[in-house]
């Protein structure tokens, strides 16, 4: 029970419902008692929260170039890389007992204006990393001397790229290209892809003047 000092306007001492009273130096203080927050661990919560983490991974895993390359129009309200995540989270794939972002059915990001892409397929061995496309389109025809970005997914491990072609798209028939295999993952895991207009005539390497040769390893959480 609190017990007031110095008449009913003076400062109180102990519990009075959920307000602490207490001083210190001759000073009366007040506080609110803590509030303990429930955190229940349900199944479906951590289904949710497993789900929010793979998203705000993948989104992570883009440098700010990329993403002023991927959102050549500022999202309203919204950072690029939060535009992102949202994108990623609109159409999982959902199990009674998991939730994952379905990155082997992705197809378009960010928001620049779309085209008759041609599809792209990749394919893994030794020790390259095959990225191909074939079939005619309009926007081949059109643009046959532009080199196109290639967003790659590892689907097994989760790794997100953009990948600048080192051959131009083509008018029409199979065109390719390799990279390195170690870079992007193992002969054994799934990857998807598909390309992106960048309307450059020349090779990109990295974006803008920055060249990403290697992604640095993520610090590690303070314990």
């Amino acid at each position: 029970m609190g017990k007031i000092k110095q008449g009913i306007l003076g400062g109180f001492k102990g519990k009075v419902g959920t307000v602490i009273g207490s001083s210190w130096n001759g000073i009366s203080y007040m506080r609110g008692q803590a509030q303990s927050v429930r955190n229940p661990k349900t199944p479906a919560q951590m289904i949710q929260r497993d789900f929010f983490k793979e998203v705000q991974d993948l989104a992570g895993q883009f440098t700010n170039e990329q993403l002023a390359f991927l959102f050549p129009n500022s999202p309203k309200n919204m950072t690029r890389r939060n535009a992102l995540a949202q994108q990623l989270a609109a159409d999982p794939i959902v199990t009674d007992d998991a939730k994952h972002v379905d990155l082997a059915n992705l197809n378009s990001i960010g928001n620049a204006a779309t085209a008759d892409m041609p599809d792209v397929a990749v394919a893994a061995a030794g020790e390259n990393l095959t990225i191909s496309w074939d079939g005619a389109s309009d926007f081949r025809s059109e643009h046959a001397d532009e080199y196109p970005t290639i967003f790659v997914a590892n689907v097994t491990k989760k790794k997100v790229y953009l990948v600048n072609s080192t051959v131009a798209i083509g008018a029409s028939g199979a065109q390719s290209f390799n990279v390195g295999l170690a870079a992007y993952g193992e002969a054994t895991d799934d990857f998807s892809a598909f390309m992106l207009a960048t309307g450059s005539k020349i090779a990109l390497v990295g974006f803008g003047t920055m060249i990403v040769t290697k992604r640095p390893a993520r610090p590690k959480k303070n314990a």
